[in-house]
């Protein structure tokens, strides 16, 4: 929860207090973990700790009838960050795509999060769409 909280932008946090945003986020993401169309895959190390997810889906978008495959999330613990587990998880959600016929993979990222960003383009991600805001 608190990745989620911190990649939400400053002007909406200010705007929601946290346990506002949890209450409606959380039946969001279980209805994501419990679709059967999604897969989950959980990195562990060899003594099983757990280091790490990710959530993989088919989608569409509003301007395409040609589906793809979604990031819902990735997730490292910090102390198992740039070890290249989450370049593990990508590669799981990439195969899990190439064995549904999906011919694309996408995901979003947070416009502050640069190591996030650095990863992603190291893994060959390229922005598709840029979503701009303004705070009013």
């Amino acid at each position: 929860m608190q990745t989620v909280w911190d990649d939400f932008p400053p002007d909406e946090q200010a705007q929601v207090d946290r346990r506002t945003f949890e209450t409606h986020f959380r039946p969001r993401a279980e209805k994501i973990l419990k679709s059967p169309e999604n897969e989950v895959y959980v990195a562990e190390d060899t003594a099983g700790r757990f280091l790490g997810y990710t959530i993989v889906g088919p989608a569409t978008s509003m301007l395409s009838p040609v589906p793809f495959g979604f990031v819902y999330d990735v997730w490292v613990s910090p102390e198992a960050r740039r070890q290249g587990v989450a370049t593990a998880l990508l590669d799981h959600a990439i195969a899990w795509c190439r064995k549904q016929g999906l011919m694309s993979l996408k995901l979003e990222v947070g416009a502050r999060n640069a190591a996030a960003r650095g990863l992603y383009a190291s893994a060959g991600f390229d922005e598709e769409r840029v979503s701009l805001g303004k705070a009013l």
